[in-house]
């Protein structure tokens, strides 16, 4: 069981998210950390294998993903979240808001509403958005907009890695509040490292 607490931007697991933890090992979120940031490698090694064979922009697809990313971590990944968060719609709208999210993707691309780094922007924001998963949406959202821009031969994001490390995560919390104001220009900023 982790015995510390979350940080700014991270979403408290209830006790049965949190018993769903694999790894017998980990006992604070630093070990959590290290165990995830195992299995995201491996999930985007996934990720670019299968991503030029498959329709990025379905629900299977999300959920396989956050699968390969998180299943050595967690019984649950893979599985929408059952159970209320301080970020996200109500799991009982989380289908009808990732098929709306796929279905506004799809019309950004057939009439280029914006340019492909900005659907991209806003593919991860949204996602953030609506949370569907008991852990990990941030993460996942990222390996899933560069999948989105992989899919369209464009290469991916940043994420920030051009700014020193203790600065990566108040930037990125910071657009991604921008952008919850409609305010897109931080993390299109963040996400190509102007």
């Amino acid at each position: 069981m982790i015995t510390d607490t979350t940080e700014d931007g991270q979403t408290p697991l209830d006790a049965d998210e949190a018993a769903g933890l694999i790894p017998a090992w980990i006992a604070s979120r630093g070990d959590l950390n290290v165990a995830e940031e195992e299995n995201i490698r491996e999930g985007q090694v996934w990720m670019q294998r299968i991503v030029g064979r498959r329709d990025v922009l379905t629900q299977d697809f999300l959920r396989e993903l956050h699968k390969h990313l998180f299943g050595k971590v967690w019984r649950w990944a893979g599985t929408y979240r059952a159970s209320e968060k301080n970020i996200g719609v109500a799991p009982s709208a989380i289908t009808a808001e990732l098929k709306n999210l796929f279905d506004d993707v799809r019309a950004w691309d057939e009439f280029k509403t914006y340019a492909l780094d900005e659907r991209g922007a806003r593919l991860h924001h949204r996602l953030t958005w609506i949370h569907p998963f008991a852990n990990g949406n941030g993460r996942c959202a990222r390996v899933f907009a560069d999948a989105y821009l992989t899919k369209h031969g464009h290469d991916a994001f940043d994420w920030g890695t051009h700014l020193p490390t203790n600065q990566q995560r108040a930037r990125y919390l910071a657009a991604i509040r921008s952008a919850d104001a409609k305010d897109y220009a931080p993390l299109l900023a963040f996400l190509r490292g102007h």
